[in-house]
């Protein structure tokens, strides 16, 4: 029924029928949806992801200190107007470091988890259409990797490989795989068993496009939310890598590393040596799982 005519100026109104017939997709759900307060956590580690992000490549390209500049003659000095978050001992300009620092860790955490991503869906995949031998065998494997604590593991397996930077990422993505591996494996053997994926065999079709046309779109949804919490992990796991010295070396920047150069000035009052990168640290970590938490809350939604 068409009502009468809208004034000018005046709010427009919505038939609260017209909106339970358009369905859970409609165009007024979808808008309502996306409002940033409908989901904060996502707002909120998109905009501290950008920072870290943006911040890496903007600030240094306007300090005057590089991030691999020491100066002795200026070690420890405190915050000031030259520099904002101090000096570390070798003279190390910090917030051009701190920020320069996202770089190493964020790429080094990606490349690494996105490894594992990746052999993770393959093997998973392969372990949950598998009913026989490869299948139990992948799990055996993957239940030995998991046995021992994953950081022992890493501080391991960078240590016997060497500290270089390719090291890690391969150290990661071995860590990350099980993860991945168990995740996928669970959905497949949920969606094999669909009566769906029955009629599709009984077309005729392919396992091959079975798995391009059902499975996979399917079983892929959660690994975004497990990347982000995997990243989180990772960037720690970087960060303790160094700490300990089978890392990320000075004079590279690296949170991690950056806290090991101060650690004994914080007991002699020279703070910022470690606070600034320890608080970039956590805003990377928390940044990550609140873009899981949004990505979680934006699937359940749509589900």
């Amino acid at each position: 029924m068409i009502g009468p005519p809208r004034q000018a100026g005046s709010p427009a109104t919505v038939d609260p029928q017209v909106v339970e017939a358009a369905g859970p997709f409609s165009v007024f759900r979808v808008r309502t949806l996306a409002r940033p307060r409908h989901n904060t956590p996502l707002v909120a580690g998109i905009a501290l992801i950008l920072f870290l992000v943006l911040g890496s490549f903007i600030v240094p390209a306007v300090s005057p200190y590089g991030p691999q500049e020491a100066n002795p003659a200026d070690a420890l000095l405190g915050p000031s107007v030259h520099h904002p978050f101090g000096t570390d001992e070798s003279g190390f300009d910090i917030m051009t470091r701190v920020f320069y620092a996202a770089r190493i860790d964020l790429s080094l955490s990606a490349l690494g988890v996105g490894l594992g991503l990746l052999a993770g869906v393959l093997l998973g995949v392969a372990a949950g259409f598998s009913r026989g031998l490869v299948g139990e065998m992948v799990m055996r494997l993957v239940d030995l990797i998991q046995a021992f604590p994953l950081f022992i593991l890493a501080v391991a397996l960078v240590a016997l490989s060497g500290n270089h930077l390719s090291n890690i990422v391969w150290a990661l993505a071995f860590l990350t795989t099980p993860i991945f591996l168990r995740l996928i494996r669970s959905r497949v053997l949920t969606i094999r068993e669909q009566r769906y994926i029955e009629a599709s065999i009984a077309l005729g079709n392919s396992r091959r496009r079975l798995l391009r046309r059902h499975v996979l779109p399917n079983a892929l949804s959660p690994v975004v939310v497990q990347f982000g919490i995997s990243m989180g992990y990772a960037i720690l796991t970087i960060a303790g890598l160094a700490f300990l010295g089978v890392g990320v070396q000075v004079p590279t920047p690296e949170w991690g590393s950056m806290i090991l150069i101060g650690r004994n000035n914080i007991t002699t009052g020279q703070w910022w040596t470690v606070v600034f990168p320890g608080i970039w640290l956590a805003l990377a970590v928390v940044g990550l799982n609140l873009l899981s938490e949004g990505v979680e809350r934006a699937r359940e939604v749509h589900r």
